[in-house]
Protein backbone atom coordinates (compact mmCIF):
# COMPACT_ATOMS: atom_id res chain seq x y z
CA UNK A 1 0.00 0.00 0.00
CA UNK A 2 1.30 3.47 -0.94
CA UNK A 3 1.32 5.96 1.92
CA UNK A 4 0.08 9.46 1.04
CA UNK A 5 1.36 12.34 3.12
CA UNK A 6 -0.87 15.25 4.00
CA UNK A 7 -0.20 18.56 2.27
CA UNK A 8 1.12 19.98 5.53
CA UNK A 9 3.53 17.05 5.94
CA UNK A 10 4.69 17.42 2.31
CA UNK A 11 5.32 21.17 2.81
CA UNK A 12 7.35 20.43 5.96
CA UNK A 13 9.28 17.74 4.07
CA UNK A 14 10.03 20.06 1.11
CA UNK A 15 11.07 22.88 3.45
CA UNK A 16 13.43 20.58 5.33
CA UNK A 17 14.85 19.19 2.07
CA UNK A 18 15.46 22.68 0.62
CA UNK A 19 17.39 23.65 3.75
CA UNK A 20 19.34 20.38 3.72
CA UNK A 21 20.23 20.71 0.03
CA UNK A 22 21.30 24.34 0.53
CA UNK A 23 23.41 23.36 3.54
CA UNK A 24 24.95 20.43 1.68
CA UNK A 25 26.06 22.51 -1.27
CA UNK A 26 27.14 25.47 0.89
CA UNK A 27 29.36 23.07 2.85
CA UNK A 28 30.81 21.54 -0.31
CA UNK A 29 31.37 24.91 -1.99
CA UNK A 30 33.20 26.35 1.00
CA UNK A 31 35.49 23.34 1.01
CA UNK A 32 34.80 22.54 4.63
CA UNK A 33 34.14 18.88 3.87
CA UNK A 34 35.79 17.65 0.68
CA UNK A 35 38.24 20.33 -0.34
CA UNK A 36 37.57 22.94 -2.97
CA UNK A 37 36.72 20.79 -5.96
CA UNK A 38 35.82 23.81 -8.10
CA UNK A 39 39.12 25.55 -7.44
CA UNK A 40 40.96 22.25 -8.02
CA UNK A 41 39.21 21.91 -11.39
CA UNK A 42 40.28 25.41 -12.51
CA UNK A 43 43.85 24.80 -11.30
CA UNK A 44 43.98 21.50 -13.21
CA UNK A 45 42.95 23.30 -16.40
CA UNK A 46 45.51 26.11 -16.10
CA UNK A 47 49.28 26.04 -16.54
CA UNK A 48 51.08 25.00 -13.33
CA UNK A 49 52.63 28.48 -13.01
CA UNK A 50 49.13 29.90 -12.34
CA UNK A 51 48.24 27.52 -9.49
CA UNK A 52 49.06 29.91 -6.63
CA UNK A 53 47.29 32.77 -8.39
CA UNK A 54 44.13 30.73 -8.99
CA UNK A 55 44.10 29.36 -5.44
CA UNK A 56 44.41 32.87 -3.96
CA UNK A 57 41.77 34.39 -6.22
CA UNK A 58 38.37 34.98 -4.57
CA UNK A 59 35.44 33.49 -6.48
CA UNK A 60 33.95 36.96 -6.98
CA UNK A 61 37.16 38.09 -8.68
CA UNK A 62 37.07 35.01 -10.91
CA UNK A 63 33.56 35.97 -12.00
CA UNK A 64 34.72 39.54 -12.71
CA UNK A 65 37.30 38.09 -15.10
CA UNK A 66 34.46 36.50 -17.06
CA UNK A 67 32.74 39.88 -17.36
CA UNK A 68 35.96 41.57 -18.48
CA UNK A 69 36.34 38.82 -21.10
CA UNK A 70 33.18 40.14 -22.78
CA UNK A 71 35.19 43.18 -23.89
CA UNK A 72 37.07 46.17 -22.51
CA UNK A 73 35.18 47.80 -19.69
CA UNK A 74 35.84 50.41 -17.01
CA UNK A 75 35.47 49.84 -13.27
CA UNK A 76 32.04 51.53 -13.15
CA UNK A 77 30.79 49.46 -16.09
CA UNK A 78 32.22 46.32 -14.53
CA UNK A 79 30.42 47.05 -11.25
CA UNK A 80 27.19 47.63 -13.15
CA UNK A 81 27.50 44.50 -15.29
CA UNK A 82 28.44 42.30 -12.35
CA UNK A 83 25.94 43.72 -9.87
CA UNK A 84 28.69 44.42 -7.32
CA UNK A 85 29.55 47.66 -5.54
CA UNK A 86 32.13 49.91 -7.22
CA UNK A 87 34.40 49.87 -4.14
CA UNK A 88 34.36 46.08 -4.02
CA UNK A 89 35.08 45.84 -7.75
CA UNK A 90 37.96 48.33 -7.42
CA UNK A 91 39.61 46.17 -4.74
CA UNK A 92 39.21 43.03 -6.85
CA UNK A 93 40.50 44.78 -9.97
CA UNK A 94 43.63 45.84 -8.08
CA UNK A 95 44.23 42.20 -7.08
CA UNK A 96 43.63 41.05 -10.67
CA UNK A 97 46.10 43.63 -12.00
CA UNK A 98 48.70 42.64 -9.38
CA UNK A 99 48.21 38.99 -10.37
CA UNK A 100 48.82 39.97 -14.01
CA UNK A 101 45.41 38.67 -15.10
CA UNK A 102 44.05 42.10 -16.06
CA UNK A 103 45.64 45.18 -17.54
CA UNK A 104 44.51 48.80 -17.31
CA UNK A 105 44.54 50.80 -20.54
CA UNK A 106 44.15 54.53 -20.86
CA UNK A 107 41.12 55.75 -22.77
CA UNK A 108 42.25 58.16 -25.50
CA UNK A 109 41.03 61.67 -24.76
CA UNK A 110 40.01 60.85 -21.18
CA UNK A 111 42.70 61.16 -18.51
CA UNK A 112 40.49 59.84 -15.69
CA UNK A 113 38.95 56.74 -17.21
CA UNK A 114 40.70 53.43 -17.80
CA UNK A 115 39.54 50.32 -19.60
CA UNK A 116 40.22 46.85 -18.26
CA UNK A 117 41.25 43.97 -20.49
CA UNK A 118 42.47 40.44 -19.88
CA UNK A 119 46.12 39.52 -20.18
CA UNK A 120 47.09 36.22 -21.78
CA UNK A 121 47.08 34.58 -18.34
CA UNK A 122 43.69 36.15 -17.60
CA UNK A 123 42.33 34.54 -20.77
CA UNK A 124 43.67 31.15 -19.63
CA UNK A 125 41.95 31.47 -16.25
CA UNK A 126 38.69 32.59 -17.87
CA UNK A 127 38.76 29.61 -20.23
CA UNK A 128 39.38 27.18 -17.33
CA UNK A 129 36.55 28.82 -15.37
CA UNK A 130 34.22 28.54 -18.38
CA UNK A 131 35.08 24.84 -18.65
CA UNK A 132 34.26 24.46 -14.95
CA UNK A 133 30.79 25.93 -15.49
CA UNK A 134 30.27 23.76 -18.59
CA UNK A 135 31.18 20.68 -16.52
CA UNK A 136 28.87 21.73 -13.67
CA UNK A 137 26.01 22.37 -16.11
CA UNK A 138 26.53 18.96 -17.70
CA UNK A 139 26.48 17.33 -14.26
CA UNK A 140 23.17 19.01 -13.40
CA UNK A 141 21.76 17.99 -16.78
CA UNK A 142 22.84 14.39 -16.31
CA UNK A 143 21.36 14.33 -12.80
CA UNK A 144 18.01 15.83 -13.81
CA UNK A 145 17.46 13.79 -16.97
CA UNK A 146 16.43 10.85 -14.74
CA UNK A 147 13.17 12.69 -14.01
CA UNK A 148 10.12 12.97 -16.22
CA UNK A 149 8.81 16.15 -17.81
CA UNK A 150 5.96 16.53 -15.29
CA UNK A 151 8.34 16.17 -12.33
CA UNK A 152 10.77 18.68 -13.80
CA UNK A 153 7.94 21.13 -14.49
CA UNK A 154 6.88 21.02 -10.83
CA UNK A 155 10.46 21.55 -9.64
CA UNK A 156 10.94 24.43 -12.11
CA UNK A 157 7.70 26.07 -10.98
CA UNK A 158 8.60 25.81 -7.29
CA UNK A 159 12.12 27.15 -7.83
CA UNK A 160 10.86 30.01 -10.03
CA UNK A 161 8.28 30.92 -7.36
CA UNK A 162 10.98 30.83 -4.66
CA UNK A 163 13.16 33.18 -6.70
CA UNK A 164 10.24 35.58 -7.13
CA UNK A 165 9.32 35.45 -3.43
CA UNK A 166 10.17 38.22 -1.00
CA UNK A 167 10.97 38.17 2.68
CA UNK A 168 8.76 39.82 5.26
CA UNK A 169 10.88 39.67 8.39
CA UNK A 170 11.84 36.02 8.68
CA UNK A 171 8.99 34.74 6.50
CA UNK A 172 9.05 34.04 2.78
CA UNK A 173 5.98 35.44 1.06
CA UNK A 174 4.56 34.81 -2.41
CA UNK A 175 4.68 37.73 -4.74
Amino acid sequence: MVSMKTKSALIADVSHLLTAVGDKFDLEMTGAEDGDAERDFVVAHCPARLEATVRDLPSSAMHLLAVIAEGPVGVVGLASRSGQLKGTVSKYVQRLVEADLVTRMAVPGNRKEVQLALTGDGELVVEAHRRLHDEMDQGIHDFLKAYGNAELQVVATVLRDLLAATKDGVRITRH
